[in-house]
């Protein structure tokens, strides 16, 4: 009996796909390498929309549909081989084509399908055969940015001054000769993703600086603010305060919201860039930079700035919550002081009832038995006359008994409104 597999799970057909989502294309000896990096509206379905576009080019030109989930899709054309690459935020489109090939935008690779996109990169790199740069192509590059480093721990070389050309293309010049077939094509992908990544990263450089002048305003206005608290001192005073600071916050968080999505990518595409720039294992040569340390010096710069405008608006962010906390506890502690002082007059305002109570319940006595009193001497008029009795002197024994008995009477009274009673 054969043994049965656990039930497979949901992720795993995924991950395995994930391996093999964008495999390395073998490039030739040599040839001219092209590409384009599209970034694409910031909006929901922006990304199938795309997809779909590019579906009915490739049914329009009968080069063959890409799959639903195809993250990388490839065809030829008559003088050129095509890459598709669909990525979260934008697309990257590579052809591939002779050294000869002097057409940087031809009309059968689909561009049209990315008219709502934004060229963010472009670069080319022409793989030669040569086992170094041939001094005759240094001339082309500018002196002041030139990178030349060997790669592949001396089995390569590679030049670039990452000056964009007339066509807006950032030339790399690759010498593969000592390399094998599959490292020369391994080079040429790692060439193609640290000039994508390189851009990619750096997107949120400009964010940051245009958002620099908006974070300063909110910071000087929340540091006006925080000096201005120990004078509010009234209720009023502290609520106005603090409705001013709920719209810092306010400000403060819709700043965030801008900001974050971009300079979480950058700092990923930063980590990637790292990762395709150690993978070509440079050397420095003494005409030139390595592109690692070139890049180095740019990029890491840039995403130091991106993490600093963080941390300020993080900074900001945790100043306004605590300023928020403190005046919350400043109302509760003055409600909390007048609500003593309501309570102590209410107290003292039911103490008065109290003794008003006392007194008239005394007076009421007083009062209830005087008239008793005289009903009593008016009842008994007749039976004393005929007892012989005296009646100034009856009344005087029975006035303390009538006293007591009314007291009596009303302290049963007060008794039975006790809230003990009514419930």
């Amino acid at each position: 009996m054969f043994p049965i597999l656990p039930a497979e799970h949901p992720y795993r057909s995924a991950i395995m796909d994930e391996v093999h989502a964008r495999p390395v294309e073998i490039v030739p000896q040599t040839c001219r390498l092209r590409r384009l990096v599209v970034v694409m509206p910031a909006r929901p379905g922006a990304m199938m929309d795309v997809f779909r576009r590019f579906e009915a080019f490739c049914a329009e030109r009968g080069v063959g549909v890409p799959a639903a989930s195809t993250r990388q899709h490839s065809f030829d054309t008559a003088t050129r081989h095509v890459t598709w690459e669909f990525h979260t935020e934008f697309v990257t489109v590579s052809w591939r084509t002779g050294l000869d090939d002097q057409i940087n935008l031809p009309d059968d690779l689909g561009l049209e399908a990315l008219s709502d996109g934004l060229l963010i990169g472009a670069m080319r790199i022409d793989v030669i055969s040569d086992r170094t740069i041939p001094d005759r192509l240094l001339p082309g590059f500018n002196l002041a940015s030139l990178c030349l480093a060997d790669i592949e721990t001396g089995n390569g070389q590679v030049a670039t001054d990452f000056v964009p050309d007339a066509d807006q293309f950032t030339r790399f010049e690759l010498a593969a000769g000592n390399l094998t077939e599959l490292r020369r094509s391994i080079i040429c992908r790692r060439l193609l993703e640290v000039e994508t990544y390189r851009t990619m990263a750096l997107l949120g450089l400009p964010l940051a600086r245009s958002a620099s002048p908006e974070l300063r305003v909110i910071e000087n206005e929340l540091t006006a603010l925080m000096e201005g608290l120990s004078e509010a001192v009234t209720l009023p005073a502290v609520q106005a305060a603090l409705s001013q600071l709920h719209a810092l916050l306010v400000r403060s968080g819709q700043l965030a919201e801008r900001l974050d999505y971009r300079f979480a990518a950058s700092h990923a595409y930063g980590d990637v860039l790292r990762m395709r720039l150690a993978g070509l294992r440079e050397s420095g040569t003494t005409r030139g930079s390595t592109l690692t340390h070139y890049i180095g010096n740019r990029v890491d710069p840039g995403l130091a700035t991106c993490r600093a405008m963080e941390k300020r608006l993080n900074v900001v962010s945790g100043k306004i919550e605590r300023a928020i906390a403190m005046l919350d506890v400043r109302i509760g502690v003055d409600m909390q002081v007048q609500n003593a002082a309501v309570l102590d007059r209410i107290a003292a305002t039911a103490r008065s009832q109290f003794l008003l109570q006392r007194t008239v319940e005394g007076l009421s006595t007083i009062a209830i038995s005087y008239y008793l009193l005289g009903i009593i001497s008016y009842a008994m008029a007749g039976p004393l006359g005929w007892l012989h009795w005296d009646k100034t002197m009856t009344l005087s024994i029975a006035a303390p008994f009538v006293v007591l008995v009314v007291w009596l009477m009303a302290r049963a009274v007060r008794r039975s409104h006790t809230p003990e009673t009514l419930k």
